[in-house]
């Protein structure tokens, strides 16, 4: 049994296809059949679009519980013991920078 292969399209429309809405000129991939005005992009146009999304970057270390803070500390050689919430962030940070 072969499952259809998804396909990258562009609508000069809205579109709600797979549980997910797009605007106009959004390109979007599915494996529904091609709808009506719905334009084929190739993987090179894909790619550029995909390519222009920004990456989702890590939360900020502020919005960070306590133990999480102790836990990235620990990636970073800094020992959390007797330090508060604000005096972890620094100190995490501090470790971040380049030495000298």
């Amino acid at each position: 049994m072969s499952k259809e292969q998804p396909k990258s399209y562009k609508a000069p429309h809205d579109v709600y296809v797979g549980g997910k809405y797009y605007k106009a000129g959004e390109i979007f991939v599915t494996t529904e059949p091609k709808g009506d005005k719905w334009e084929d992009v190739g993987k090179a146009e894909k790619a550029a679009t995909d390519a222009e999304q920004p990456i989702p970057g890590d939360a900020p270390i502020e919005s960070l519980d306590l133990a999480a803070l102790k836990a990235l500390a620990a990636t970073k050689h800094v020992n959390p013991e007797g330090m508060n919430k604000k005096d972890l962030i620094a100190a995490i940070k501090a470790a971040n920078e380049p030495k000298l």
